[in-house]
């Protein structure tokens, strides 16, 4: 058993408790939490000004373009996915086993412990399967050509398989269908099937930018040009609406959702789905931003995340939630810094069908550590913690030390 000592131990809990002084006890799990506990342990103390708090859990994550950094294009959605297009091949080919590895350091060292990953090629596998982090591996499919889906399926299917071999206590297979635009309406019916039978998490885009809005509502827009350009295709395969409704029963992570209009966030609630909010990337493709305070109102849980380097320069979570701070710029801070950290531990945590993401009895211990530069108010503690944290001092993921 480990017990840690911190000034400030931000436990995440239901009443969002606060223990100065405190300390924790866990193995693999958290055993206890409290002040003054079992004097026959030895304490380790994480000294002045320290924080204790759950890891960070990124839930949207491209690694596979973990090499861009200016192939790029930003500035508008559709400019940026024709360059992703024409850039495509040489990103993935670019990024070795260095490139994943500091793309996984770069979000270890801002205190991420968990992270969901959507993988289109497979390409990414052999490079995170084994990684000191817990990663929830979505298997995307991708197509929406009629005449492609059946080798596009069975390529999914195989990349599936291969993934299910390495599930374990920190590698967690899981499905993909890339959007609404995007993915054949018989393919999302399959893969669909597939997640309800072997009960796996479902993430997919959704509504990230106003082309997607008017191409599924009107066919028209920047994506009519788009589509016939590189598919000789007219019309959207589906609506938004019955693209929506193939995900009942499914546990599913919407991305984005910017566009998302009234009806589909009242489908979105119904359906107790979740959310992934990433401003940056919304920010630099000139999308918008997401209606935090409409999603919360509809009690739809929502978690902040970097998306990938394919359209943010980071994948520092502590900066994502600082720019998300900064951008909603007509919610109260401090209300929203509690928000903004409970959206990237217990309701990521949640999110991902992970047991962390707080600091209590039967949570794994996937716990960090780092210093504040002065003695904080508790009640300014969450905002102070966003503002003036880039990176952690320690980490431990099922109660084991984790060296960066």
């Amino acid at each position: 058993m480990i017990k840690l000592k911190a000034d400030y131990i931000l436990t995440i809990n239901d009443k969002f408790e606060i223990i100065e002084n405190g300390e924790v006890i866990f193995d693999k799990k958290i055993i206890k939490v409290g002040k003054d506990l079992e004097k026959n342990i030895k304490t380790i103390d994480l000294g002045k000004n320290s924080v204790l708090m759950p890891g960070l859990i990124n839930t949207h994550t491209h690694l596979e373009f973990s090499a861009n950094n200016t192939s790029l294009v930003y500035g508008d959605f559709i400019t940026w996915l024709n360059s992703v297009i024409l850039k495509r091949e040489t990103l993935l080919n670019e990024c070795g086993n260095n490139c994943y590895q500091n793309a996984i350091n770069q979000m270890k060292k801002s205190g991420v412990v968990a992270f969901g990953e959507i993988s289109s090629t497979g390409l990414d596998l052999d490079k995170i399967k084994n990684s000191d982090l817990k990663v929830v591996y979505f298997n995307e499919i991708i197509g929406s050509n009629p005449a492609a889906v059946d080798a596009l399926y069975q390529d999914f299917l195989s990349r599936l398989s291969e993934s299910e071999k390495y599930q374990n206590e920190k590698f967690f297979p899981a499905i993909s269908i890339h959007s609404p635009y995007s993915v054949h309406p018989i393919v999302i019916k399959k893969v669909l099937q597939i997640a309800k039978e072997k009960n796996m998490l479902v993430s997919t885009h959704f509504m990230e930018s106003k082309a997607e809005r008017e191409w599924l509502d009107h066919n028209k827009g920047d994506f009519k040009l788009f589509f016939k350009t590189n598919l000789n295709q007219d019309k959207a395969v589906t609506s938004a609406i019955d693209f929506l409704e193939q995900f009942e029963d499914i546990k599913t992570h919407f991305i984005h959702c910017v566009w998302a209009n009234e009806e589909e966030l009242q489908k979105i609630s119904a359906m107790n789905a979740s959310i992934a909010h990433c401003p940056i990337s919304n920010r630099l493709l000139n999308t918008g931003l997401l209606d935090i305070e409409r999603v919360k109102n509809l009690n739809i849980p929502y978690s902040v995340a970097t998306d990938g380097l394919s359209s943010n320069y980071s994948l520092n979570l502590f900066k994502e939630i600082r720019a998300s701070l900064l951008m909603h710029t007509g919610l109260h801070p401090k209300y929203l810094a509690r928000d903004l950290l409970k959206s990237i531990t217990k309701i990521a945590g949640n999110i991902l069908n992970l047991n962390n993401g707080s600091i209590e009895v039967g949570k794994y211990a996937d716990l960090i550590s780092f210093k504040l530069p002065n003695e904080v108010d508790i009640e300014d503690l969450p905002l102070q913690i966003i503002l003036h944290t880039n990176e952690i001092e320690k980490m431990w993921i099922n109660g084991e030390k984790i060296d960066f």
